[in-house]
């Protein structure tokens, strides 16, 4: 494709945040009240058929200390059943939000791992100040019945536990994709092309929620270049379809690459020498800008393994994939959607 074919198409639909990406949401499930709970720590606890019946039960949002826990810093466990039998979450983004946990989190559905914030020791962080909102793939959830969240929780000193805001399951008004890719991707700080390459060996690499800031997942402290890899098998049935690739909110600049090919870029990564002199001021207005790029044709296979590489720059507050909707979407779906225009 011609490069200034492509990028004229990307300023006509690289839109702003509004009524778009996760800026509204609609609660199909309020998830306050009562918890079974439990102090220490086994990884058993995570999972879907483990007996809780034994355990404490305590009202949440509200610290550990303020129900009988006085003085307990260490690790603790959260658990609650719910039932999404009847609700339609056809074609939706899906995500739980839990408000604010001291100090830091693992994030549980049915014993698949979908968010956490902090680190825990030895290399312990708090996420003390951060609103928890993890994406559920909707392939993680029981849609006829009994779902269950977990929640690992390390408190450092003081209070302890999921404190206070708002906690429930909830469905973004954003655009859908065909192809969702929340979840998991692979994530490295620092910078390097190769890394952009189809068959690069990323089995090393750690692993991230997406969407998610990478300051909350490890990385508190890192500006600079980082990467996402992700591999996905793309359905027979859109090999030949035209299709786009949604990411939502990225902060601050991308460069997004498919198979090794560059698709499109929001921003200019500055080179590493300037780095250091951009002090959070170079890039006022890319982290409000919804990114969606056109995927040139015959660059996707069906059937076939593809891999996905996002180069991402932060020079400050926030950074990497923030908010979704992620994946794969018909351009022709894709222009019918309420707000694009129909623009191609």
């Amino acid at each position: 494709m011609n490069l200034l074919k492509f990028t004229i198409i990307l300023h006509v639909i690289c839109f702003p945040l509004a009524g778009y990406a996760g800026a509204q949401k609609d609660f199909i499930l309020m998830l306050d009240g009562s918890w079974k709970f439990q102090i220490g720590d086994n990884p058993e606890w995570a999972t879907t058929d483990y007996d809780d019946s034994e355990w404490e039960t305590i009202n949440v949002p509200s610290t550990w200390e303020d129900q009988g826990f006085y003085g307990y810093d260490g690790f603790a466990w959260y658990r609650k059943d719910f039932n999404l039998k009847e609700r339609d979450l056809k074609n939706k983004d899906i995500y739980v939000t839990l408000g604010y946990i001291d100090d830091a989190d693992q994030v549980y559905i049915n014993g698949k791992l979908v968010g956490f914030s902090g680190t825990f020791p030895p290399h312990f962080s708090t996420a003390l100040e951060v609103v928890r909102k993890y994406p559920i793939p909707v392939e993680y959830l029981n849609l006829q019945g009994k779902n269950v969240i977990s929640v690992r929780v390390y408190d450092h000193h003081m209070s302890g536990g999921i404190s206070s805001g708002v906690l429930g399951i909830y469905t973004g008004r954003g655009i859908k994709p065909d192809i969702s890719m929340t979840g998991l991707w692979h994530f490295r700080a620092g910078d390097n092309l190769a890394w952009r390459g189809k068959d690069h060996n990323d089995k090393n690499w750690r692993k991230i929620v997406v969407p998610g800031n990478w300051k909350t997942q490890g990385y508190k402290d890192y500006n600079g270049v980082a990467w996402y890899r992700i591999r996905v098998v793309i359905p027979e049935e859109y090999e030949d379809q035209k299709m786009a690739f949604l990411i939502g909110l990225i902060d601050h600049c991308d460069e997004v690459y498919i198979n090794g090919e560059m698709i499109g870029s929001t921003g200019t990564i500055p080179d590493p020498k300037r780095f250091k002199d951009s002090n959070g001021t170079s890039f006022p207005d890319e982290c409000s800008k919804a990114r969606v790029y056109i995927i040139p044709d015959n660059l996707i296979h069906g059937k076939k393994e593809n891999t996905i590489a996002i180069r991402v720059y932060n020079d400050k507050f926030r950074g990497g994939i923030i908010e979704g909707p992620i994946g794969l979407i018909r351009v022709s779906r894709l222009n019918r959607e309420k707000g694009l225009n129909g623009e191609e």
